[in-house]
């Protein structure tokens, strides 16, 4: 799904842009990016980039949820395989009569069982432990882009506030003074 909508994007993209330079406006891309080279000259390369930087993306995102999915399956997995056996070591005890042989063979499964368990308890509380730490950085990462975001804003909103105010106090002076 991932490599479709990044194609789709890509090639909506490469349409837009073509109907674009058909008639003859400057094209613009979906994000700003500042290039310190002549934009109309090189579009095409710029273009290449950006759709380069969007498919590596995408693809490391894929990857990245895909493996992720892949250690989970692998996980529950695990804990199939330990229910199953410590369903069978239990059932072979019920169906036969209780001797010595069958109770060492029953805690025997239950002891290979119970340590299954274990490394797929461990291993999913590795897992968890790693994507904790990614979530952290991810959230870290977000609240620092919309502190600096928002400054942005304050700062562009005072500024426009600062000019009307000084355009809006210029203009009362002046009525003030050069009034009959």
């Amino acid at each position: 799904f991932a490599v479709i909508a990044v194609f789709i994007c890509t090639i909506g993209q490469h349409l837009s842009n073509s109907f674009i330079v058909l008639s003859k406006n400057i094209s613009h891309l979906p994000i700003i990016v500042e290039y310190f080279i002549d934009q109309e000259k090189y579009f095409y390369l710029i273009l290449l980039h950006f759709y380069a930087i969007t498919c590596v993306g995408g693809m490391a995102v894929l990857a990245i949820g895909t493996l992720f999915l892949t250690y989970l399956q692998y996980i529950c997995g695990i804990f199939k395989i330990a229910g199953y056996r410590i369903e069978h070591a239990i059932n072979i005890n019920i169906r036969q009569n209780i001797t010595s042989k069958n109770k060492i063979l029953m805690n025997e499964g239950i002891i290979c069982a119970v340590d299954i368990h274990r490394q797929a308890m461990k291993l999913s509380k590795h897992l968890l432990s790693i994507f904790e730490i990614m979530m952290f950085c991810l959230i870290i990462l977000g609240v620092i882009c919309l502190t600096l975001n928002l400054f942005q804003v304050s700062f562009l909103f005072r500024n426009l506030i600062c000019e009307n105010a000084c355009k809006c106090c210029s203009e009362i002076i002046l009525v003030i003074l050069f009034s009959p």
